[in-house]
């Protein structure tokens, strides 16, 4: 939800820009003016007295022996030591100028995305580039936008469906979550598997785990469709329903009918719950989705592509239309090929998807450990303001 300011109609009529924002666009320009010049400024000066200063040195130590031969020799050095002072003076100063520029565009950028979140507007887009103070704002704006704008369209949610505090938030919702939660991911051959939670402000309805019966393993991530009571119960639902028909040696698709069959039944219209499900073998991986958004990332020599499966929510059909669209996309797997799921926490930090290209090919250990520290890290003394769930399954063997 955006507050904008509406215009008078005489002033909507006529076209004439409000002077607030036209005196806030010339005071940018200012500013990036100014910064710039001082840049020059500071560059020229310093170039100038470097110059300077080894012209008369040079000359001081070379003066005396030529003097004596050439005086005419010794002033034209001088002229030509102080006229290469000057032109190095000048490119100085028009790269200090030029850099000073490059930097003060940047800032203003982050000053208007600064401006727009302060009047309400959380779709901020910021280019972010470089890994220098500058770009690490920025990437820490667009965090904050991302996930004002989530918590906004929640808030709006919650007012339609008649208010309530936000399920998110309370800690019990938490507790009942964090008592499903594997302390650790049971080992499964041929593969390096994983998979963590890194705890923020906001979170309780991520059920994650991977189940191993029959020969059959499948990890799964279970999520609820907004942050109301109803999303908790569904979660928990779907999550306990998954899991008890894959422990039974249930195949995912059946799994996943199951869910919806009881969620259907059980809950409100309207309540439903999201589920991605990984099926892992030695010919490779088979992923189902129902109606998540967040698609698997494939790492690979250097570089992540995006696969999706489509599927409807759990709980929003009686079974067959359900049934039907379900989707599910195989994947081709070699050594070191590297699968990652997050939750759709992880898929509003653009850091996230950075992070997992950049330590991809480390062992899987030490890649949760990259990745999940630095993303904590960079979170500040505040923490992460969700929760951020992360598994992945490397294929083991020689790359």
């Amino acid at each position: 939800m955006i507050t904008v300011a509406q215009p008078t109609k005489e002033r909507a009529k006529s076209g004439s820009k409000s002077p607030t924002v036209v005196g806030a666009k010339q005071a940018a320009l200012a500013t990036g003016n100014t910064l710039a010049l001082r840049f020059g400024l500071i560059f020229g000066l310093l170039a100038m007295a470097v110059g300077a200063i080894t012209t008369l040195i040079v000359i001081a130590k070379i003066a005396p022996g030529v003097a004596e031969k050439n005086i005419e020799a010794v002033q034209q050095g001088r002229i030509f030591g102080f006229s290469l002072t000057l032109f190095v003076t000048i490119v100085s100063a028009i790269f200090g100028f030029v850099l000073g520029g490059k930097l003060s565009s940047r800032i203003r950028e982050l000053g208007q995305a600064v401006q727009k979140i302060g009047r309400g507007g959380g779709e901020v887009r910021i280019r972010v580039a470089g890994k220098d103070e500058v770009a690490g704002l920025g990437r820490s704006l667009q965090y904050l936008a991302s996930d004002l704008t989530a918590l906004m369209a929640e808030i709006a949610r919650q007012e339609v469906q008649g208010g309530g505090a936000l399920a998110t938030m309370d800690q019990q919702v938490r507790q009942l979550r964090d008592r499903t939660l594997p302390p650790q991911l049971p080992a499964v051959a041929g593969y390096e598997v994983d998979g963590a939670l890194s705890v923020g402000e906001r979170g309780g309805l991520d059920y994650f785990d991977v189940v191993t019966a029959e020969g059959n393993t499948v990890c799964y991530l279970i999520t609820g469709e907004g942050s109301n009571t109803m999303s908790v119960i569904a979660a928990r639902m779907a999550r306990d329903e998954v899991h008890r028909a894959l422990a039974q040696g249930a195949m995912p698709r059946k799994a996943l009918n199951q869910a919806n069959k009881t969620l259907k039944q059980n809950l409100p219209a309207g309540a439903c719950a999201k589920a991605t499900l990984l099926q892992l073998s030695e010919d490779g991986a088979k992923l189902y989705q129902a109606g998540a958004r967040t698609p698997l990332w494939i790492c690979q020599r250097g570089e992540v592509l995006e696969l999706a499966a489509e599927g409807l929510a759990l709980g929003l059909d009686d079974g067959p239309v359900f049934e039907k669209s379900l989707r599910p996309q195989e994947v081709a797997i070699s050594p070191g090929v590297r699968l990652v799921i997050v939750n759709d926490a992880g898929i509003r930090m653009a850091k996230l998807l950075e992070l997992v290209g950049q330590h991809s090919s480390r062992h899987t250990a030490m890649f949760m450990n990259m990745v999940l520290g630095n993303l904590e890290q960079d979170a500040g003394e505040g923490g992460l303001r969700e929760d951020v769930v992360l598994i992945t399954a490397k294929r083991a063997g020689q790359v």
